[in-house]
């Protein structure tokens, strides 16, 4: 026993050490729920299905991105999206949609429902660019209305919003980036009721 105790207090040693670093809590994000009303109790337009957009690899994740000078992305570090920019988008658009009340009978295109209209398209930004070394939250989304019935498409329209950030943090964007948001979907709303 004398012989192994050696052996046994040096494995009992380098359990207790991790030789992994710790891990970083993440802090993870959504945006802002929309501030978007209106004063139409009744729906001008049913029967709409919001599509998850199509997006370049760079959004298609969870990691909250920042442009910098030579056109390439930073992520935040330990700061990510709640879920996939696509999904993300989409979930946020269709609250959007349900606050506002002019259309009713919503849905998702993962829900498998049968819809008269899709709204559907591709998120070019949803990140940070810094423009003259000042952070602007940017989206822009170039969304197309589809009669589901012969696959047509009804219109299409690109929507784009800018705000300026307050700051460099990630929670500073993120409340910069739901200010935009509300702009493009006041917008996208609007088109998609007058469209149909």
């Amino acid at each position: 026993m004398r012989m192994h105790f050696p052996f046994l207090l040096l494995c009992g040693t380098l359990m207790s050490c991790s030789v992994l670093p710790e891990r970083v809590p993440t802090d993870l994000y959504q945006l802002p729920p929309s501030t978007l009303t209106t004063t139409t109790t009744i729906p001008v337009l049913s029967g709409l299905r919001i599509a998850t957009p199509a997006t370049a690899d760079s959004l298609g994740g969870t990691r909250i991105l920042a442009m910098v000078g030579n056109n390439s992305f930073q992520a935040y570090p330990d700061a990510r999206w709640a879920a996939p920019v696509p999904q993300l988008w989409r979930d946020w658009l269709l609250d959007a949609f349900w606050r506002d009340g002019r259309v009713s009978e919503l849905s998702a295109s993962t829900d498998g429902l049968q819809a008269n209209v899709e709204l559907s398209g591709m998120l070019r930004a949803l990140h940070n660019e810094y423009v003259g070394g000042r952070g602007v939250a940017v989206i822009q989304y170039d969304a197309r209305l589809v009669n589901t019935a012969t696959r047509q498409i009804i219109s299409s329209r690109r929507f784009e919003a800018r705000e300026p950030v307050a700051g460099t943090s990630a929670a500073q964007l993120v409340t910069a980036l739901g200010i935009a948001a509300n702009r493009v979907a006041t917008e996208v709303i609007a088109w998609t009721v007058a469209e149909n």
